[in-house]
């Protein structure tokens, strides 16, 4: 997993990609309760599903918009990170994205690339030479495909949101913005029980520091306070190998979550302002 910073426009972003989850693991049970049997569609009302994705667009890309197209290499271990939240062609999730591409188009412009993607994810390779080239240019023209616009939000649901929707509902989770909490951490952090730094380590932490979680009675706001200040301690001083540099810096995601608690702002409903070092808000949230 990895989270690198770049300045633009004046605010502190961090990109996606790279974290401990893949497209083909989300589809995988576990026993923290993955996304196995989750539905592709979550559970949250489609304004704020909306909304969540474009809180993500601001924290990966400074944009209020998911950003299909993005394509760099962070020169951080991932290989290429590309797309709405940070595919990384190191990790096996680029891969699981592109598979389903196949699936839904199997001319499109990124189909030749997957046995070169299996490779760098069976061998956990950042070699971007290996995709050849025209690799950025083709992710640049599969991006304008309104198939592989909506495979981008699908994966990154399945992957990411489906198992934030099924930890927030064994905590009593309830609020939208509590729901963003979980989703943002899992994306960034990893979803999963053998993630050192993760949604569920995090989760897990804050009930034992209130001895309870809202499911048992807890304050939803009081929780996800805590849940912020144990997220932030983690990401100041991660467990997670390669992270000790880029996480510290990278806690406005949190707080930025943190402020909208602190304004209220629990159904996500537009405009929404995204504060802390990103300063964006989104007017009306659209994938």
């Amino acid at each position: 997993m990895r989270r690198t910073l770049l300045v633009v426009l004046g605010a502190v972003l961090t990109l996606g990609g790279c974290t401990s989850g893949t497209a083909d693991q989300a589809n995988k049970a576990d026993k923290t309760g993955g996304a196995a049997g989750a539905p592709a569609a979550p559970a949250a009302g489609p304004a704020a599903v909306l909304m969540m994705d474009d809180i993500t667009a601001v924290f990966e890309n400074g944009a209020t918009v998911p950003q299909y197209g993005y394509i760099t290499d962070l020169h951080d271990g991932c290989g290429y990170t590309a797309g709405w939240v940070g595919f990384c062609s190191q990790s096996g999730d680029m891969l699981g994205l592109v598979k389903s591409y196949n699936a839904a188009a199997p001319h499109n412009a990124l189909a030749k690339y997957t046995s070169v993607l299996q490779r760098l994810a069976d061998s956990g390779s950042e070699d971007t030479g290996a995709l050849g080239g025209a690799f950025v240019r083709d992710w640049k023209k599969a991006a304008v495909d309104p198939t592989f616009r909506r495979l981008q939000i699908r994966v990154g649901h399945d992957t990411y949101l489906a198992p934030a929707m099924k930890l927030g509902a064994r905590e009593g989770v309830k609020s939208q913005l509590g729901l963003e909490n979980l989703f943002d951490t899992a994306l960034m952090m990893g979803q999963g029980a053998d993630d050192c730094d993760g949604m569920v380590k995090i989760a897990q932490e804050t009930d034992e520091a209130l001895g309870g979680n809202p499911a048992s009675g807890v304050n939803e706001a009081q929780w996800l306070a805590r849940f912020n200040a144990v997220r932030q301690k983690h990401m100041k001083h991660p467990c997670t190998p390669d992270r000790q540099n880029d996480w510290p810096q990278a806690v406005d995601r949190s707080q930025a979550l943190q402020e909208l608690a602190d304004r209220g702002a629990w159904d996500l409903k537009g405009p929404l302002t995204v504060s802390a070092d990103f300063r964006r808000t989104i007017k009306r949230p659209q994938d």
